[in-house]
């Protein structure tokens, strides 16, 4: 697949006309391609007669996208609705006795937390590690963890405060230790690149409607070989099965791959505009798009630290702490008020608590960061 370069895919956004979108981490805007794949399925829909095995192909073409793009066996992804749906079928399929225990941390997004939550009925304790100066360590972590611990379910880069955690040193100590590391790859697939193939991870779950560019609603999860014997799919249907074409012969042997977790058809709308989302940031390329987003996001975190800004915690980070997400907020002013300033100059973001977050993508540019700048540090024009 020949390469485009992020400035060029800059003019597949129309949304870049009219505002400086940097809520990537909130709803990410959809490009012209996936509007033209949309389109083309309901196009086909309207004026022909529906062509058999039309969804189960897209969806297939769409599964061995995200392998390619996450760099993980094809047979390892199941198409979701939302990264909630992944973890729980995780959460769910287990096969837990009471007094075990899952180990989280605190600010975790709720999609990770929930899940967990509603295990209490089955005697499962979820427990929450504290964040330290902003950052989820490996020894807070590992203080919760204890004999009984079954899974440690933590996000890849934290959604209020884009803090990268530290996956390797977290997942090689669950594997010494035989737990299921499972993460929340929400707020980093798509922005940085992931590669299961050396990443310590047993289990993953995304949504598309953030970096991945997609439409909210579908999404995908990601399950080593040895959790799919594991885990026990709690939605059953006619594709979880091995003779899905088989309507009258009823065969209970479940697919032997991460198929089994899908109970039927995946919604072929959502499925062709994930696709074209998909093939756009593989054309541009995972290594060029992180390093795009990280340069971005640095020039924006260094310009407002410099002029009076609080950088959330943990700051100044360490090498590979870093994420697409920028939050911050300035002594003395509301942060409702920052955003209404970014807003009236067409800048995209949004508030958590007492403070702002700002998110770019690959196809934002320095001008744009510059842009932002201007409009929070006024000084900065006059000079």
């Amino acid at each position: 697949m020949q390469q485009i370069d992020p400035h060029e895919a800059r003019h597949l956004f129309p949304l870049t006309e009219r505002y400086i979108h940097m809520n990537h981490a909130g709803v990410a805007p959809m490009s012209v391609r996936v509007r033209a794949a949309i389109e083309q399925v309901v196009d086909g829909f309207m004026n022909a007669p529906y062509r058999e095995h039309w969804a189960q192909d897209e969806a297939d073409r769409v599964r061995g996208l995200v392998a390619q793009l996450i760099n993980a066996p094809e047979d390892s992804i199941s198409l979701t609705r939302s990264t909630a749906h992944g973890i729980s079928l995780l959460a769910q399929g287990i096969e837990w006795k009471a007094g075990d225990n899952v180990v989280g941390a605190g600010g975790e997004y709720p999609a990770n937390v929930y899940p967990w939550m509603a295990l209490a009925e089955r005697g499962v304790d979820y427990r929450q590690a504290k964040p330290v100066d902003g950052r989820v360590t490996t020894d807070s972590v590992f203080a919760l963890v204890d004999a009984r611990t079954r899974v440690v379910a933590l996000s890849h880069v934290e959604f209020w405060n884009g803090y990268r955690v530290d996956i390797d040193a977290i997942g090689s100590e669950c594997r010494r230790r035989g737990i299921v590391f499972a993460v929340d790859v929400m707020q980093s697939v798509g922005a940085l690149r992931l590669d299961l193939a050396s990443m310590p991870i047993d289990f993953c779950a995304a949504g598309a409607g953030k970096w991945l560019m997609g439409p909210p609603g579908i999404g995908f999860c990601h399950s080593s070989p040895a959790l799919i014997e594991k885990i026990r799919p709690v939605i059953v249907g006619m594709r979880s099965v091995v003779g899905d074409d088989r309507y009258f012969d009823y065969d209970f042997t479940l697919k032997p791959d991460a198929r089994r977790f899908e109970e039927s058809v995946i919604s072929l709308l959502d499925t062709a505009a994930f696709g074209a989302a998909l093939d756009l940031l593989i054309e541009v390329g995972p290594e060029r798009v992180e390093r795009r987003v990280l340069q971005l996001a640095a020039r924006l975190a260094e310009g407002l630290a410099s002029n009076g800004y609080e950088i959330v915690e943990p700051w100044p980070r360490d090498a590979g702490e870093s994420s697409g997400i920028v939050s911050f907020r300035r002594a003395g002013t509301n942060a409702q008020a920052l955003l209404r300033d970014l807003n009236a100059a067409h800048v995209i973001g949004r508030t958590h608590r007492d403070f702002v977050r700002l998110s770019p993508h690959f196809y934002n540019t320095d001008e744009e960061i510059d842009r932002v700048l201007d409009v929070l540090i006024p000084e900065r024009v006059s000079q």
